[in-house]
């Protein structure tokens, strides 16, 4: 893989190995660029679909079904605009968003933010891989002694880590061929559920529903969680084009927010129906008690944590190369390097149980997702008018002042100071019961930033008003 001299960011493969994905960061080639909609939409979908999702049901489950169902349509309606333009972002300029983050924040700015999203990627992969192990240890305890206790937590990290080690185009067959094993996998548990237990359903809510800080906490769990991830796959699909009809630039647009909210939806309710049917959230526990069906909620298992996983550790790679690419020239293998690597550390990590003690602090790191994301897309809509050449994601800054893009940086801040209030508990309820308060807060970053163009005018790209034509 070589980068023209005369054009930074555009780049020929000279020789890519058939089953190891090694592109990085750099833009994808046309012949690579295939992925349809619907395909989009399934990988998001079983990303979303983990054995860990049905907990959304715990969480909100004095909401009732009716309302918990009312608050996903709502998320749904508040994420899609910011989370749609993600994902067409990835097939405008097929570039991941911390690459895309240098001109909207600087080279300085993205660099950092790309290391605290990789260590948040890394993180929830040997959280989901700890939960897993757990799961499955209770289910098949003799299995789950083995390796000193610790054999379904390498199991499952070494065959996560192997999917993204080959990289999108094996991800992409995964996800095609165990959907519908996943699907009935599930509905094996289903069907276990309803005829072994008297199913109750709390259709209404126990105590007064605050619908900002429910709508906040699926937006949270889900949607505006992943929504910057969106571009990582999105730049495999078809090119957007102007003569692409309606129909299929709605499906794109939507395509990954559907993807993650159906699973929400459903296995959601699975959680708060088995909570109240059983006492316990977690469907894939019935199958302890199914001695000779049982293997197949640990296939379940396996493939909702292996489904999920893979977005996690796919784009924290993703991230790790673009920081290292801030500070060095990229090397053929550092893709598959960085994917063996980062597998390894976050599953010795998940062995250890050390991930337990961060996982407030990974939690935390969603107060910066909310600005990051309307930010970004304030910028590239409004600002850089989706026009901003390939190479100018990989110019070179000689000078420390160029680094950081004074406007966005302060504004970022502002936006994760603010939402920041709600995480920590020091908002007034009248406000975070009324509204989601991160997204109200990422609004007022997008506004003052506005401001601050226009008192700084430090423009992308080299533009110093809005008008300006901007350089090739």
């Amino acid at each position: 893989m070589t980068k023209h001299k005369d054009n930074p960011g555009d780049v020929s493969v000279e020789r890519s190995p058939e089953n190891v994905e090694t592109i990085g960061i750099q833009p994808i080639p046309e012949e690579r660029r295939n992925m349809s909609a619907l395909t989009l939409f399934v990988i998001w979908g079983l990303a979303s679909a983990s054995a860990t999702t049905p907990v959304i049901g715990l969480l909100l489950y004095n909401v009732g079904l009716v309302n918990f169902c009312i608050a996903v349509v709502i998320a749904g309606l508040i994420g899609i605009i910011p989370a749609g333009l993600f994902s067409e972002q990835g097939r405008e300029v097929p570039l991941i968003s911390l690459v895309t983050a240098r001109v909207t924040f600087g080279p300085g700015a993205s660099f950092i933010l790309a290391i605290l999203y990789t260590i948040a990627g890394a993180g929830w992969f040997g959280l989901n891989t700890d939960v897993a192990g757990q799961i499955l240890t209770t289910l098949y305890p003799d299995v789950g002694s083995l390796a000193h206790g610790a054999f379904w937590y390498w199991a499952l990290g070494i065959f996560q880590t192997l999917l993204v080690f080959l990289g999108m185009k094996w991800l992409e067959r995964f996800y095609n061929y165990t959907a519908i094993v996943f699907i009935v996998c599930y509905a094996i548990l289903c069907f276990y559920l309803v005829q072994d237990y008297a199913v109750k359903v709390p259709f209404w809510s126990s105590a007064a529903v605050h619908w900002g800080s429910v709508v906040e906490t699926i937006l949270s769990f889900s949607l505006l969680a992943w929504a910057y991830e969106f571009s990582t796959v999105s730049r495999f699909c078809r090119p957007a084009t102007r003569h692409e009809s309606r129909a299929s630039k709605a499906a794109y647009f939507s395509a990954a927010t559907v993807g993650i909210l159906l699973p929400v939806l459903v296995m959601g309710v699975l959680g708060l129906v088995t909570k109240a049917t059983t006492g316990k959230w977690n469907i894939a526990l019935l199958a302890k008690d199914l001695p000779l069906i049982g293997v197949v909620a640990a296939i379940g298992v396996i493939l909702a944590i292996a489904h999920t996983n893979a977005m996690n550790l796919y784009p924290a790679v993703t991230k790790l190369l673009a920081a290292s690419e801030t500070v060095r020239e990229p090397r053929f293998y550092d893709q598959p390097i960085a994917s063996a690597g980062l597998g390894l550390l976050a599953t010795i990590l998940a062995v250890l149980g050390i991930l337990q003690a961060v996982q407030s602090f990974l939690s935390l790191l969603g107060v910066f997702l909310f600005p990051f994301t309307f930010l970004m897309m304030f910028d590239w809509v409004l600002i850089q008018k989706k026009a901003t050449p390939v190479s100018a994601f990989f110019e070179k800054k000689k000078r420390l002042i160029d680094l950081f893009r004074p406007s966005a940086c302060i504004a970022f801040v502002v936006g994760a100071f603010l939402g920041g209030l709600s995480y920590f508990g020091v908002l007034p309820a009248m406000i975070s019961n009324t509204v989601p308060w991160p997204v109200v807060a990422s609004l007022i970053s997008c506004g003052v930033y506005w401001v601050l163009l226009q008192i700084l005018g430090d423009y992308p790209v080299g533009r110093s008003t809005p008008t300006e034509t901007r350089s090739a």
